[in-house]
């Protein structure tokens, strides 16, 4: 069998910059695809570079067929290592697999005498404790079979037939003595096959022949017995695709390729601490922190394929076993779109929700509207049949007597003239002109717009003063600006409304109205110490007169207030802007 022998990746740099670049040699038991030893080493080259932040010039040799010391092939591989150990020293070489560390044993001396070594993921039987130097680092491995043969017979109590696939190199019949001296406590137990001695096909054929309450055991198979490499992961594929029985392995690197599993040695923490030792020997660290415990199987780890394929019950599992490659529930494969859609709902629900209840608002406002229309409307028809009654029933009369009495004058007799009294009838003349004056001032004050809201405002208290028997006050400061037309005629009809419910429902003795300009614009207050009012209980009456005061002041752009203190009075403060606004 030739020797294989291949070079790594080297990252290199200008020798400026980094100064000479560290160089580490891998001896590989079999090639670099051969399993378990490819994950370890792959992982190992880059996380070191990686550890090291400095270049690294990385050879990998492969020991395989060097099995026995004075051969061909040996010759030629201690030849080749001396010549490369002449030519270009390493700093460090790293001792993968069994085979590997049994060439070192035989070979050290003559090719490595004084460069570190680094025993990586080797079983702690096969590393020689009492020949390393002080300078070497270990990180072994304690392979337990026994262990998984426990976990088989405990996921399947009813198993009879324990089938062990192993090959036929040297290393491995070194461990088929191994394991069949640490399995034979089981002989009574169960029946164990060993297929150490058969080539790859007939192996795949007896897989697919196993009888029923059977199980396989994977632990190592590199060469078959027709001394072909079968490294590779196709052969778990392979088996895996033809076996007729549930497959367990050793490492967790076969898990998710068809075994079932088991306690499994963690090739990932074989390969972190190979790491910590090497970079500690690279670096020159202390002695003490690059010699690790022997690393042990992990917790029992399976695959949930497989445990539904053979219909092994999760609850026959051992205590702390980690199931993996269950599929996700729809919650968590989906739960981002989930949560995207159920806030999409949720929005659009609270857009609908904001909408029905925008309806409802404004149906009860246009109800509200209606309702004021309808009261504005009888209000409207209410003051025309006040001035019909004010014209017909009293002016219309006094101005027919007024006729009369002018005719009898027209006619000039002694008799007719007698009976007119000229005095009544001046009188009578000048209080039907003063109540038309009045009239006329309550359909349209002309003293607002002759003399503006400041005059009409005080006329408007000294008219209420006369009429009733409540002290008023008066304070109106200067108005730096004027109100629009009909921002003043606002004011001023909302000053009349608010006087009027003072003297029909307040029982004030005094009322006070003051005009001033604030937050640009002009605010007018009328405030009585009445006995208030109860929101509640108001007439439709007083309620219409509160309604118009707010519609008159929301169509020039303004605001009302009604603060009202249950028998301590009422304040109407009315605001509007300087220049109008409608709503």
């Amino acid at each position: 069998m030739m020797v294989l022998v291949s070079a790594g990746p080297a990252i290199a740099a200008p020798a400026d910059t980094y100064g000479e670049v560290k160089r580490v040699l891998i001896l590989q038991s079999f090639g670099s695809d051969f399993a378990p030893y490819n994950a370890l080493s792959s992982s190992f080259r880059t996380e070191l570079t990686r550890t090291l932040g400095e270049p690294l010039a990385f050879l990998e040799v492969s020991v395989q067929g060097a099995s026995s010391t004075g051969s061909a092939i040996d010759d030629a591989l201690t030849t080749y290592l001396i010549a490369l150990n002449a030519e270009s020293r390493p700093d460090l070489v790293v001792v993968i697999g069994g085979v590997a560390a049994r060439w070192m044993q035989s070979h050290r001396d003559p090719v490595f005498s004084d460069t570190p070594v680094l025993f990586a993921g080797v079983d702690q039987r096969l590393i020689p404790t009492a020949e390393l130097r002080p300078h070497d680092a270990t990180v072994p491995a304690a392979n337990d079979v026994p262990a998984v043969v426990d976990t088989i017979l405990r996921v399947l109590p009813q198993t009879e037939n324990v089938a062990v696939l192993i090959g036929h190199s040297p290393l491995e019949r070194y461990w088929r003595a191994e394991f069949d001296r640490e399995l034979e406590p089981y002989q009574g137990r169960v029946r164990l096959l060993w297929w150490d001695d058969l080539p790859a096909p007939e192996i795949l054929a007896h897989a697919a022949e196993l009888p029923p309450r059977s199980a396989i055991l994977y632990v190592l198979f590199l060469v078959d017995a027709a001394n072909v490499p079968q490294g590779g992961r196709s052969v778990l594929t392979d088996l895996h695709e033809v076996a007729s029985a549930p497959i367990f392995g050793l490492f967790d690197t076969q898990l998710g390729d068809g075994v079932v599993g088991g306690p499994m040695m963690p090739v990932e923490t074989l390969s972190r601490l190979s790491v910590t030792a090497a970079a500690n020997v690279l670096r020159g660290g202390p002695p003490a922190e690059r010699r690790f415990q022997p690393v042990q199987q992990g917790p029992p780890v399976f695959d949930w394929r497989e445990l539904r394929r053979w219909r092994i019950p999760e609850s026959s599992l051992p205590a702390g076993s980690i199931v993996r490659y269950r599929p996700q529930s729809p919650w968590v494969q989906y739960r981002w779109p989930i949560l995207g859609g159920l806030l999409t709902i949720a929005v659009l629900a609270g857009l609908v929700a904001a909408l029905l209840l925008q309806r409802a608002h404004r149906r009860v406002a246009q109800r509200e509207v209606r309702a004021l229309s309808r009261r504005l409307l009888t209000a409207s028809e209410d003051e025309r049949r006040w001035l019909a009654r004010e014209l017909h029933d009293d002016l219309a009369q006094r101005l027919a007597r007024l006729a009369i009495d002018a005719a009898r004058l027209e006619r000039g007799d002694a008799m007719t003239v007698a009976g007119v009294d000229l005095a009544a009838m001046r009188s009578e003349i000048v209080s039907m002109s003063s109540e038309v004056h009045a009239l006329s001032h309550r359909l349209h004050p002309s003293l607002l717009d002759n003399l503006g809201l400041e005059a009409a405002l005080r006329a408007e208290a000294e008219r209420f003063a006369d009429s009733e028997t409540i002290d008023v006050g008066v304070r109106i400061d200067e108005l730096r600006a004027k109100p629009s037309p009909d921002a003043a005629l606002c004011l001023y009809r909302i000053a009349q409304e608010a006087l009027r419910n003072v003297a029909r429902h307040a029982r004030a003795e005094r009322v006070e109205i003051s005009l001033q300009m604030t937050n640009g614009g002009c605010q007018r207050e009328v405030r009585d110490d009445g006995v208030g009012f109860d929101p509640a209980r108001l007439r439709p009456g007083a309620s219409l007169g509160h309604a118009s005061m707010r519609e008159r002041v929301r169509l020039v752009g303004g605001r009302l207030t009604i603060r009202n203190v249950p028998h301590r009075g009422t304040a109407v403060v009315a605001w509007v802007p300087l220049q109008g606004g409608g709503a």
